[in-house]
């Protein structure tokens, strides 16, 4: 274990999907040293039963113990719910607590262990002007892109709904979360601050915007087309 707040923890390795804090990941596990790393996170107390969910380095580069490389960062996260399934899989349900910086890995157990040390979130007054106005922006695009799209947005009218009230620290993670961006993209927002991630969050939506805007013209005439 690590000086101050440095913790040990196991870590579960992702290629594609990044875990945000205040967000839910399901996992449908088949390794069986993961599925051992879960059971026995499941037997800890309450407090305990955390995992750090990282992100596999795109191309799979190996480190010096032949184990594909991660990126120096994740989220800390609490076994919510653990199902074995007839086929000898595994089903679980984690919630994201905070984010963390990778310090060192730990070589030698069943499954990846690694050093860790939290970075909390900075304190946000959800009344500041600043941050009501990137809010009330963020779900007006939401809400736009959900009526151009429809199927073809991740989030439904009613998930946006439930969201729109939340925390905004929830709401933002939920949406980096949700939107379709490529995985390193999404390691980038998590490292973000809050602060930066809200809005690197609102710059995303409103590229999309724009693209839709620009297609608008064009999907009409598809759409005439076919009545013809």
């Amino acid at each position: 274990m690590g000086g101050g707040d440095d913790r040990r923890l196991p870590l579960i390795p992702l290629p594609d999907i990044v875990h945000f804090p205040r967000t839910e990941l399901r996992l449908h596990v088949l390794e069986p040293r993961y599925q051992l790393l879960l059971h026995e996170v499941e037997e800890l107390d309450e407090g305990s039963r955390q995992v750090g969910v990282v992100l596999l380095k795109p191309g799979l580069p190996r480190d010096t113990q032949g184990r594909p490389e991660i990126l120096p960062g994740g989220t800390v996260a609490r076994v919510m719910d653990l199902e074995d399934l007839p086929d000898g899989h595994t089903n679980v349900i984690l919630h994201g607590e905070f984010r963390f910086e990778l310090e060192r890995e730990i070589a030698g157990g069943p499954y990846r262990e690694a050093v860790v040390k939290p970075v909390q979130e900075p304190w946000l007054n959800e009344r500041d002007a600043g941050i009501v106005a990137v809010r009330t922006a963020i779900l007006e695009l939401l809400q736009s892109l959900s009526v151009e799209l429809k199927e073809g947005f991740p989030l439904s009218a009613g998930e946006i709904e439930e969201i729109e009230h939340s925390a905004f620290e929830e709401l933002v993670n939920r949406i980096a979360a949700e939107l379709d961006v490529p995985p390193l993209r999404k390691f980038q927002l998590l490292v973000e601050s809050l602060p930066e991630r809200g809005l690197s969050m609102l710059s995303i939506l409103r590229s999309r915007q724009q693209v839709v805007d620009l297609l608008r013209p064009f999907r009409r005439l598809a759409f005439g087309s076919r009545l013809n």
